[in-house]
């Protein structure tokens, strides 16, 4: 799954918006550990959240969430791309204090969380 999700990054950042997809829905069909899979939707949901495609993105990161709820990349993502985005502060800060929760091992993700923590939901940064 990691192939996939770096082949998947790299040809986005490189512009080929559409090839990033079909190397992600191949990843989806080939991949059947629970975690890989989720890493791939919410890499997707990502994907699809920055197009604009905001209920789509809803979609994908809800599902990777259903299969693995401990990724706080997965919470962090769906909040700031998704949440915020189309005004669903509350949930967006629920999400945040999970990924903060989950606790993170490198500073720079603590520190990110943080930040949006404090930015949008300044009563709960705690």
């Amino acid at each position: 799954s990691y192939t996939y999700h770096a082949w998947a990054l790299m040809e986005w950042y490189r512009g080929e918006s559409e090839r990033a997809f079909e190397i992600l829905e191949e990843g989806l069909r080939h991949v059947t550990r629970r975690r890989a899979r989720a890493i791939l939707l919410s890499a997707k949901g990502g994907f699809l959240a920055q197009a604009k495609d905001y209920a789509a993105a809803e979609g994908a990161f809800r599902e990777a969430l259903a299969l693995d709820s401990r990724n706080f990349h997965t919470h962090y993502h769906f909040a700031t791309k998704v949440l915020l985005e189309t005004g669903q502060r509350e949930e967006a800060c629920r999400h945040l204090q999970r990924a903060r929760n989950l606790r993170p091992r490198k500073r720079r993700d603590q520190e990110r969380i943080r930040r949006a923590l404090q930015r949008h939901c300044a009563d709960k940064a705690g």
